[in-house]
């Protein structure tokens, strides 16, 4: 039997198909909803990507934009179906809000990720002991377990997967020297650093102390790009968490500011180095000290 696609890809295939068919037929998004009863907004959410669209709704999309191959309009059904099962991190459904449920499901599909956070490492990079030391303080036992879980999954699904994306990373100076569960987590933390930035698909720099103030210094954020579709900007603010991917030109000045850091960061040989000096500087002890930070994805 084959294995079922994961829900997100279904609902980008069916979207993106939406999209391009009623471009074809020259409507607009108002065109659509008031040629179908709806709201604007019903239509600005399932192209969008926040609403997944009933297989009656398809159809009279479908109908609407003159597409009468049959095949093409099975296919979008089964996806559409498809995109109504339960997500890949649905067990561990009680640590994801809904902006991070938004973010996830374009995190499956992206074509490339840009990641950094000024104050430790980002997730995608973190090993369990240094997620749990980060977050001990923070969560009762039970959802740690289920932090430390999906995080583990997602590790698992964009470094190791079969369909990974181009991965970019930078890590400050900060995160490196800031002792997250002790010297022996950093040290194998660190080792671990070293070990993901050599795989093909990751470019992972260290943007040190001596270059000062740099353009992508902020709170931690994560922008995912699209070859075919609207990109994204995954923020964490003072108000909680933000998913931005209907204004480009605040993904655009994300990637801008990323990119003028990465132009003063450390990378290859020189990034090892680094990082090994750091690790020579971390005692034997055994002393503990953790952090309770607030959660990320990034």
């Amino acid at each position: 039997m084959a294995t079922p696609k994961d829900p997100a890809l279904e609902r980008r295939k069916v979207r993106l198909a939406l999209r391009t068919f009623r471009k074809k037929v020259g409507l607009n998004q108002p065109d659509v909803a008031d040629a179908l009863s709806w709201s604007p907004s019903k239509v600005i959410r399932i192209e969008g990507g926040s609403v997944g669209v009933s297989v009656t709704d398809l159809r009279a999309l479908l109908d609407l934009y003159q597409v009468d191959d049959a095949k093409i309009r099975q296919e979008l059904e089964d996806s559409t179906r498809g995109s109504r099962r339960p997500p890949w991190w649905s067990p561990y459904k009680e640590v994801v809000d809904p902006q991070f449920a938004i973010y996830l499901g374009f995190e499956s599909t992206a074509d490339a990720l840009y990641a950094y956070h000024p104050t430790y490492i980002p997730g995608l990079l973190q090993t369990e002991d240094y997620t749990r030391a980060l977050l001990e303080k923070r969560y009762s036992p039970e959802r740690l377990d289920a932090v430390v879980g999906l995080r583990g999954e997602r590790q698992e699904r964009l470094l190791r997967g079969d369909d990974k994306p181009e991965l970019k990373f930078l890590v400050d100076e900060a995160a490196l020297r800031r002792w997250i569960g002790g010297p022996a987590v950093m040290r194998d933390q660190l080792q671990h650093v070293k070990s993901v930035a050599g795989q093909p698909h990751v470019t992972l720099g260290v943007v040190p102390f001596a270059i000062g103030a740099h353009p992508v210094l902020r709170s931690g954020s994560i922008a995912l790009t699209f070859t075919d579709d609207d990109d994204v900007l995954f923020a964490e603010t003072s108000s909680g968490a933000l998913t931005t991917r209907n204004d480009q030109s605040v993904v655009d000045d994300y990637l801008t500011d990323f990119d003028n850091s990465r132009a003063e960061a450390l990378f290859g040989d020189r990034m090892t180095t680094f990082i090994d000096e750091i690790i020579a500087q971390y005692p034997n002890g055994h002393a503990e000290t953790s952090a309770g930070l607030s959660d990320t994805p990034s």
